[in-house]
């Protein structure tokens, strides 16, 4: 993905990239954050046992990154085919039953990528903690911001979530999305306090 022409596209009037798009983005500037902090933080001590679980992590985050830019594109995408459903005809009975079908299979797909993007900031919010914890402290302050872009890219993910699930029609499918949502958000919630606390006592420290 080449930044500077997504960012232009973002402060286009263009309808894609968006807020989804960004939030993908958002969650690869916070990969990248904690894979410098986890590069910063190994050989400084003699615990090896602490270099190895860096060193998985920075593993781990070469191939997210990548994953994560790539889900913003796929964001995108998934909005465009959206868009391209509601242009479908609508001149008889069997194109707008074959219209409101594609509409459909259209905004599930669209539900997909932000509920992956949830998944991805659970995991970077368990490596955000445990550089946090464990990490280069002079680098503290990046992993604290690593935290913060996760937080934006989790609840931006959220977000596009829930206004897709607004336009689908299938209730079943709705609180089967609702209950991974929920479940989401209590795992997300038990990180966020662990993560603050330590960011809390970082700064009681200093102050």
């Amino acid at each position: 993905m080449d930044l500077n022409l997504f960012f232009e596209d973002l402060a286009s009037e263009k309808p894609v990239p968006g807020g989804g798009s960004a939030s993908c983005v958002a969650a690869a500037m916070a990969a990248a954050l904690i894979k410098m902090v986890a590069l910063l933080s190994i050989e400084r001590n003699d615990d090896e046992t602490m270099d190895t679980r860096f060193r998985e992590i920075i593993e781990r985050l070469e191939e997210a990154i990548p994953r994560l830019l790539h889900l913003a594109e796929e964001d995108a995408a998934g909005y465009q085919k959206v868009m391209e459903a509601f242009r479908l005809p609508k001149n008889s009975d069997a194109e707008i039953s074959l219209r409101r079908a594609a509409i459909q299979k259209a905004f599930e797909g669209a539900i997909a990528t932000p509920l992956t993007l949830l998944a991805e900031a659970l995991t970077l919010m368990d490596w955000t903690a445990f550089a946090l914890e464990h990490g280069n402290v002079n680098a503290f302050s990046d992993a604290g911001v690593a935290y913060q872009l996760t937080r934006t890219a989790y609840e931006g993910g959220r977000m596009n979530v829930l206004i897709n699930l607004g336009s689908l029609r299938d209730e079943g499918a709705r609180k089967r999305y609702l209950l991974k949502l929920k479940e989401m958000e209590t795992d997300f919630n038990t990180k966020r306090e662990k993560i603050e606390g330590l960011i809390t006592s970082w700064k009681d420290r200093i102050s």
